[in-house]
């Protein structure tokens, strides 16, 4: 029997997002002669980041189909209408030319029957599995999904022997009492996706001129009575259409009007499990105990949400850019960037040895990016750079973690800021990176060069000059008040960010901070430290301005005898008390006019 898969969603590249595998509750013998000859896994495949790689099916369906169930059944359906129909053949008498006109008949019921399926698959594509013919027959599925945007709440009754012994503790959770009697019990769960009915037919020679299509309805998550009543809805269509096409009219009546069946007051019902009661042959429901479905419904409801994910177009919100979700990453804060993005950001850091800044990209957003993430997008050398990377940045924000300074291995301190390489067996104060000293303080770093002064190691120069080099090093540095990595400030604004963490923190006080609502206490800019001919520059240029404001024609106070005096010039003051001119930049007594403003002597040149 050539078989062509049922509905399977296909993806050309999932996105980075691991989900748990779909146990197979419902065994399936013909699955494997209704899908395709390629080998597929059941659960979540190996996830590619780079695109590519179209083979990935998640047959999300082949569970709930029951294939093999519903074509015994139908089996028994044909066996038994072939045996009524030689049982009237018998009984009746065959007129004349009545085996041309059967023939004729058949001939146009195998033309309407194709035109039918023909239409069938143009309006439901995807949905539609056809197996070619059966004992000559025509013979396909059609599933019906429930894809509910909203959520569907379903309420599992729970029998009270189910309950006394649970397996795993699963159906303890949620549980709440319902009904009069206190054994009674409900677990209810929401669903986005719930598992498909399966409508399958096939087609007899008789049909449409005379006798309905053969069919079950198969929906294994559903109770039996519930199915039952899905079929006698069919029966009653074709009661009403004799000698009609009534295949889409059974479909869309099952779309439409198979909800009714299942939802009262606003959720569905399940349970509780009863022993099997015979009722249609032809519907094939649930015929294991809740604690086994519910699960594996949520299952599929998981991923089923995670297919549309793939198959939806998203916005990434670096680049702006919408695509697939095979070309996205969702991290676990469920924020979305495409893989180009977030590989380029990840391989910077690694790069640049900033890995504990690999966070969400999201503004508002601090969630650390997994390594099953970073393994997928880094190569085989970057992500052991990473790895190697995170291990020493870990150990040197530990505060009681030291390096031997011979053969630089980790090793721990002990309160006394000793510690012991573990490979070398180099005794050390962690301190200064020398040899133990009990019972004695460390040196500072003035007296150990003194002491390396004293011993001819160091001219005296050379010690002053080491010394001005530590002094002026520990004022441009300060420790990140995260990691405790030495930051040095060469140039800007008070704010500081870490390169190790992206700590943000305060020059001036150390503290970390956030934004800059900080610097309405401490200054953001520190006063700059400029030399004595700056000073008096800034001096004169301020008087200058300063006068420079007051209006030609107004009254100036005389510099030396402080009389208010009449300005009649920019550059320069005549005192009527004093006899004297001034200049306005300087404020010195000029006797000759010509040339001094501005020049070396006015501004003070020639004193340095």
């Amino acid at each position: 029997m050539a078989a062509a898969s049922a509905v399977a969603s296909s993806s050309s590249s999932p996105a980075l997002e691991p989900h748990p595998d779909l146990s197979p509750v419902f065994s399936s013998p013909s699955a494997a002669s209704s899908s395709s000859s390629s080998s597929r896994d059941e659960g979540a495949r190996g996830v590619s980041c780079e695109g590519g790689g179209g083979d990935d099916v998640f047959d999300l369906d082949a569970p709930w189909v029951a294939a093999a169930e519903a074509e015994s059944r139908l089996e028994e359906a044909v066996t038994a209408a072939a045996a009524a129909r030689v049982g009237l053949c018998c009984t009746e008498e065959k007129g004349k030319g009545k085996g041309e006109e059967e023939e004729d008949e058949i001939r146009d019921n195998r033309q309407r029957q194709e035109d039918e399926l023909m239409a069938l698959e143009a309006i439901y594509s995807d949905d539609l599995a056809v197996f070619g013919k059966k004992g000559g027959l025509r013979y396909f599925e059609i599933y019906i999904h429930y894809d509910l945007n909203d959520g569907a709440e379903v309420c599992a009754k729970l029998s009270s022997a189910n309950e006394k012994n649970p397996k795993d503790g699963r159906c303890c959770v949620g549980i709440e009492g319902h009904g009069d009697e206190p054994e009674d019990f409900s677990y209810t769960c929401n669903f986005e996706y719930l598992p498909p009915l399966v409508l399958t037919c096939l087609l007899p020679l008789s049909y449409p001129s005379k006798e309905p299509p053969y069919f079950t309805v198969t929906v294994k998550w559903m109770d039996g009575p519930n199915v039952s009543q899905l079929c006698k809805m069919l029966d009653t269509i074709w009661a009403e259409l004799p000698g009609q096409e009534v295949v889409y009219r059974w479909v869309e009546s099952l779309r439409n009007s198979s909800r009714s069946y299942l939802w009262f007051d606003g959720k569905i019902t399940l349970g509780p499990d009863t022993p099997m009661q015979k009722g249609d042959n032809r519907a094939i429901s649930r015929s294991l105990s809740l604690e086994s479905v519910i699960p594996s419904m949520l299952s599929y409801s998981s991923k089923k949400r995670y297919q549309a994910f793939l198959e939806d177009l998203h916005m990434c919100m670096i680049c702006l850019s919408q695509s697939k979700g095979s070309n996205f990453i969702r991290l676990p804060c469920q924020h979305l960037f495409c893989v180009k993005c977030l590989g380029t950001l990840c391989r910077m850091h690694v790069k640049e040895g900033s890995v504990f800044q690999l966070v969400c990209p999201d503004t508002k957003c601090n969630a650390s990016i997994p390594p099953y993430v970073l393994k997928r997008l880094l190569t085989e050398d970057e992500f052991e750079r990473w790895d190697r990377l995170t291990l020493e940045k870990a150990l040197d924000s530990m505060s009681d973690v030291v390096y031997c300074p011979r053969c630089v291995i980790s090793c721990l301190e002990d309160e006394d800021n000793n510690a012991q390489c573990p490979k070398c067996s180099f005794f050390f104060c962690s301190f200064y990176k020398e040899p133990c000293h009990p019972r004695r303080q460390c040196l500072t770093p003035e007296e150990k060069l003194q002491r390396w002064q004293a011993s001819g190691r160091m001219s005296e120069r050379e010690v002053a000059q080491e010394i001005l080099n530590i002094k002026a090093l520990y004022n441009d540095v300060r420790l990140c008040p995260k990691c405790r990595m030495a930051i040095s400030k060469t140039a800007g604004c008070n704010k500081m960010v870490c390169g190790n963490c992206g700590q943000f923190f305060c020059f001036r006080c150390g503290k970390a901070i956030k934004g800059y609502d900080h610097f309405r206490e401490c200054k953001l800019f520190a006063p700059r430290d400029i030399s004595a001919w700056e000073r008096q520059m800034e001096e004169q240029y301020g008087n200058h301005v300063r006068l420079s404001l007051r209006p030609v024609g107004g009254t100036i106070r005389c510099p030396k005898c402080r009389e208010r005096n009449f300005k009649d010039d920019e550059k320069y003051i005549f005192c009527w008390a004093c006899r004297a001119n001034y200049c306005t930049m300087c404020r010195r007594e000029v006797q000759d006019k010509r040339g001094h403003f501005g020049s070396p002597e006015c501004v003070g040149l020639e004193d340095f």
